[in-house]
């Protein structure tokens, strides 16, 4: 009965921490895919020449990133529930396998996360420094 017991909380930590991940992960892809759509438009308008090459990388750094991000959150979500499925038939040392790897491929991608959320902040600071140019040019 202790195994079954431990059974139902490995994979219960995990349960509700993947989707809310995956949702946070899908709302970056939604605000990147925008601002990525948005400047494809102002680019046919000739007003998208601010655009440097380092910015487009970093654009299509964090665009790889997010894919890999809300990838691996979805096989960890896919193992957790393999671990369920596996202890509740009673093979308890797979679901243990299963839920190990599980906890790994989330670590990744918190991992990616950490990484897209610091070109993020540079990808910002980029703007900050366009900004505080063109205040020193207006002054």
């Amino acid at each position: 009965m202790k195994d079954l017991d431990l059974f139902i909380w490995y994979p219960a930590l995990l349960f509700p921490a993947i989707p809310i991940m995956l949702l946070v992960f899908a709302n970056k892809y939604t605000a990147l895919a925008m601002l990525i759509r948005k400047l494809h438009v102002l680019s046919y308008d000739n007003s998208g020449n601010y655009l440097s090459a380092e910015r487009i990388q970093i654009l299509s750094s964090r665009l790889l990133l997010l894919r890999w991000m809300q990838s691996l959150c979805g096989v960890s979500f896919l193992f957790n529930l393999l671990t369920i499925f596996f202890g509740y038939i009673n093979l308890m040392n797979l679901a243990l396998n299963l839920f190990s790897i599980a906890v790994f491929i989330l670590a990744i991608a918190i991992i990616l996360f950490i990484i897209e959320t610091q070109q993020s902040h540079y990808a910002l600071n980029l703007h900050i420094r366009d900004l505080e140019k063109y205040n020193k040019k207006n002054d």
